[in-house]
């Protein structure tokens, strides 16, 4: 029976985390209260991790209507919304969330991806976003951080938050020590291979036909990382999505695409070494497409 809070723990030191058949979580922090379509999760970011999900999907802006140093007490948003209303979700509250998880579960790592969104109002030719993540959050808890550029090895990885970054750094110095990069892949594409990572992303989701359509985009990348680890000695992260929608088509909000994606047997495609798969309402069924992921790692 694996305890899905730490099934981790049953996975050797040497290996590589992109070996792995791991659940993530699309916005993850977006199970408040919010605007239609901007909800994404039914359950909190410490529910999610105890489980059995390992990858956040975190965007973040700045504070709205705020200026200086208060409006980089940044908030979580999906898009240009934020994900709890009427009082922001702030970032540190999260990293809360995720830093007592890993006192309580050393064996595991959380891998965290961060992106820039909502509006274009950074200096970001002087890395302003990356300086406020780095000045911040990173650097003054960076003993709970890797932030080494390769893919980890669990056994280096445990206890800490993986950084998967998706922002450019312009300073070369400074990128060396500030994790995985995953600054940039084709925007809605149906498989987007950076040498590093493969990305599987089409989220322009117009018609039920188009959830169609991802299904098999999902299934295919899928099987690609799957039969990649059964042949490849090389690493190469394989970051799947599952999310997509549509703002003004409610058959294609997060919900409806995530009910869509369980009912087209998406676990027909989990096997070993599929790498990311990454969801929207997870909880669903208790649980039944993390559990079945994890699974696949014994």
């Amino acid at each position: 029976m694996v305890n899905y809070s730490e099934w981790m723990r049953e996975v050797n030191d040497d290996t590589r985390i992109s070996k792995l058949s791991i659940p993530g979580t699309h916005n993850a922090a977006a199970s408040h209260t919010a605007l239609p379509s901007v909800q994404c999760q039914g359950e909190s970011i410490t529910e999610q991790l105890k489980h059995g999900v390992r990858f956040l999907d975190v965007r973040l802006a700045k504070k709205f209507l705020s200026e200086g140093d208060e409006a980089l007490d940044l908030q979580v948003i999906h898009g240009n919304f934020p994900v709890k209303i009427p009082f922001p979700l702030k970032f540190s509250s999260v990293l809360e969330e995720i830093y007592d998880f890993l006192d309580e579960h050393k064996s595991e790592t959380v891998i965290l991806s961060l992106k820039q969104e909502g509006p274009a109002n950074w200096n970001n030719d002087q890395d302003e976003f990356g300086n406020c993540i780095w000045d911040k959050y990173v650097n003054k808890k960076k003993d709970k951080w890797y932030l080494k550029t390769d893919v980890p090895k669990i056994g280096d990885a445990r206890g800490k938050i993986t950084l998967f970054r998706r922002f450019g750094v312009k300073n070369e110095d400074r990128a060396k020590e500030f994790g995985f990069n995953a600054s940039s892949w084709k925007y809605n594409c149906e498989e987007d291979d950076r040498g590093t990572f493969c990305v599987q992303d089409f989220c322009e989701l117009n018609t039920e036909e188009d959830v169609e359509k991802k299904l098999g985009y999902v299934k295919n990348l899928a099987k690609k990382a799957n039969q990649f680890n059964s042949s490849q000695s090389d690493n190469k992260l394989f970051v799947n999505f599952c999310s997509g929608s549509n703002f003004f088509n409610t058959d294609c909000w997060p919900e409806k695409v995530a009910e869509a994606v369980a009912k087209g047997e998406v676990d027909s495609s989990f096997a070993k070494g599929v790498g990311i798969i990454v969801m929207d309402y997870v909880e669903a069924d208790d649980w039944k497409l993390v559990k079945l992921l994890v699974d696949k790692n014994f």
